[in-house]
C-alpha cells in the first residue's frame, strides 16, 4: 500500500507546482503586525546562492559536500496579466497574514516576520502583514489555517515544516496535505550550513565525555522528524546513548529547556540561535561542540570563527567520526539531511488560488529573497538565505521518493520522517 503511494507520488512530482490542504485542530493563535521596513540603507548583502537539485545518495566522506546534480532545470513561468485584474487593488490596502507553526523567537518566525517586512517592497499594492504563531503538532496546525479555512485569494499563507512533505513521501498521509497540488512559493532558507550538537562545559566537552557518563543524555525537539534534530534522532534509532524528548514549541522554548538544564545537549547553540535568545552562552564561552554534521567547516567560515574565536573551543569531529557506521547507515542520513536542506522553512498558499495571483506571490518572493534590504537584514539577525523556488522543491522531493525504493534507507527513513 505504502509502495504504490510513494510510486505515484514519484510520478505526480515529476510533473509541476504541488498545492495542499491542511490539518490539526483550530489552535489559538498569536497574531503580530509586521513593521514596515526601515528606510535606512543597509550593507548590501551577497547575491542568494542558486540551490541545486538534491544528488542521489551514496556514502562520503565526512564533511564532504556533494556534487551539484544534472537535473534539466524546470523554466520559470511568468505572470500573465488577467483581462480586468487589478492587482494594485487587489492587494492595496490589505492584511496579508502569515501563519507559522510554531512560538515566537525561532527560525521559522524570524523568517516569517523578515519577509513580511520585505515582501510590500514587491508586491502590487504595497500591502500590509501580520505574523501570526500557531505552535503545536510539530508545525501541523499550520495548514488549517494556511490551505482550509481561508478563502483561495491570496492573502494568506504559511511556512511549512519539511517533515510533513517526508511522512508523505512514504506514504503516510498528512491530514488534508497533498503535496501533488499545494501552492508552494518558495523557501529562502535552502542552504547547507555546519550544524553542531553543544553542552554547557560544566556538563560535556567532547563526544567522549558523554560517552564516559554511562547514561542516555536527553535533547529537546519540538516533535518526531524535526530538521534540526535530525542527527540526535539519528544516534537515537541506530542504538547510541541519546533519548530525544518532544513536544517543545520552537526553537525558542528547546533553548530555553537546555538553559535551565532540562535537556543536557542542543543544536540551539548555533551562533544564530545563541546570539540572539541566550548571547551570555557566547559571551561567557558557557558552551562547546560535541560533534557537528551538514557543510565542511572549511566552507562555512562563520561557524568554523563561532567556535575557534567566540567559544573558545576546537572544531568537533563529524558525526561519522564519533561512532561506527555502516555505508547505508551513512546514506539514509544523507538524504534525509538533504531533504531538509533544500525544503526547511517552505512558504506555501492556497491550493485553488488563482495562477494569476500564484504567479505575482512567486516573484514577489524571488524578488525579495536577492533584495539587498532583505539580505542585510537577515545578515543582521545571522539567518542565511538561499532561494529555492517550485521547480526545486519539486526535483528533491522525487529525487528523494527514487532514493527511497530502497527498502533499507526507506524503513530508516520512516522513523526519522516521526512517521507513526
Amino acid at each position: 500500500m505504502r509502495m504504490t503511494r510513494l510510486i505515484s507520488l514519484t510520478t505526480a512530482l515529476g510533473c509541476a507546482a504541488l498545492a495542499a490542504a491542511c490539518g490539526g485542530g483550530d489552535p489559538d493563535p498569536t497574531s503580530t503586525p509586521v513593521p514596515p521596513a526601515p528606510a535606512a540603507t543597509p550593507t548590501p548583502g551577497a547575491p542568494a546562492p542558486q540551490p541545486t537539485a538534491a544528488p542521489t545518495p551514496t556514502a562520503m566522506a565526512p564533511g564532504a559536500t556533494r556534487a551539484p546534480a544534472t537535473a534539466t532545470p524546470t523554466p520559470r513561468p511568468t505572470a500573465t496579466p488577467l483581462p480586468g485584474f487589478d492587482a494594485d487593488e487587489h492587494f492595496g490596502n490589505r492584511r496579508i497574514v502569515i501563519n507559522v507553526g510554531f512560538s515566537p523567537g525561532g527560525g521559522y518566525d524570524t523568517f516569517a516576520r523578515l519577509m513580511g517586512r520585505y515582501l510590500p517592497k514587491h508586491l502590487p499594492g504595497s500591502p500590509s502583514f501580520v505574523v501570526r504563531n500557531i505552535p503545536g503538532g510539530g508545525g501541523e496546525r499550520v495548514f488549517r489555517a494556511t490551505l482550509s479555512d481561508p478563502e483561495p485569494d491570496g492573502l494568506t499563507i504559511g511556512v511549512a515544516h519539511p517533515r510533513f512533505f517526508k511522512r508523505e513521501l512514504v506514504g503516510t498521509d498528512v491530514d488534508d496535505l497533498d503535496p501533488d497540488t499545494v501552492r508552494i512559493i518558495g523557501t529562502a532558507s535552502a542552504v547547507s550550513t555546519t550544524n553542531a550538537m553543544y553542552a554547557f562545559r560544566d556538563f560535556a566537552t567532547s563526544w567522549e565525555d558523554v560517552v564516559a557518563l554511562g547514561r542516555p543524555i536527553t535533547v529537546g525537539g519540538t516533535a518526531p522528524g524535526d530538521s534540526g534534530g535530525i542527527a540526535a534522532a539519528f544516534i537515537e534509532l541506530i542504538g547510541g546513548p541519546i533519548k530525544n524528548v518532544y513536544g517543545y514549541g520552537g526553537s525558542a522554548d528547546i533553548a530555553a529547556a537546555f538553559d535551565r538544564r532540562e535537556v543536557d545537549i542542543t543544536n540551539r547553540g548555533s551562533p544564530d540561535t545563541a546570539r540572539s535568545l541566550f548571547p551570555e552562552w557566547v559571551e561567557n564561552q558557557q558552551i562547546a561542540p560535541l560533534f557537528r554534521w551538514g557543510a565542511d567547516p572549511a566552507d562555512d567560515r562563520e561557524f568554523f570563527e563561532y567556535v575557534t574565536r567566540d567559544l573558545g573551543a576546537e572544531i568537533p569531529p563529524h558525526l561519522f567520526d564519533i561512532i561506527e557506521l555502516t555505508d547505508s547507515q551513512k546514506a539514509l542520513f544523507q538524504v534525509t539531511e538533504t531533504i531538509n536542506d533544500k525544503m526547511s522553512r517552505l512558504f506555501i498558499t492556497h491550493p485553488d488560488t488563482p495562477e494569476h495571483i500564484y504567479q505575482i506571490w512567486l516573484e514577489a518572493f524571488r524578488k525579495t529573497a536577492s533584495d539587498p534590504d532583505f539580505l542585510a537584514a537577515a545578515a543582521l539577525e545571522g539567518r542565511e538565505v538561499g532561494y529555492a523556488g517550485p521547480e526545486e522543491i519539486v526535483q528533491v522531493l522525487a529525487d528523494g521518493a527514487a532514493a527511497l525504493q530502497d527498502a533499507e534507507l526507506r524503513e530508516g527513513f520512516i522513523i526519522l520522517a516521526g512517521v507513526d
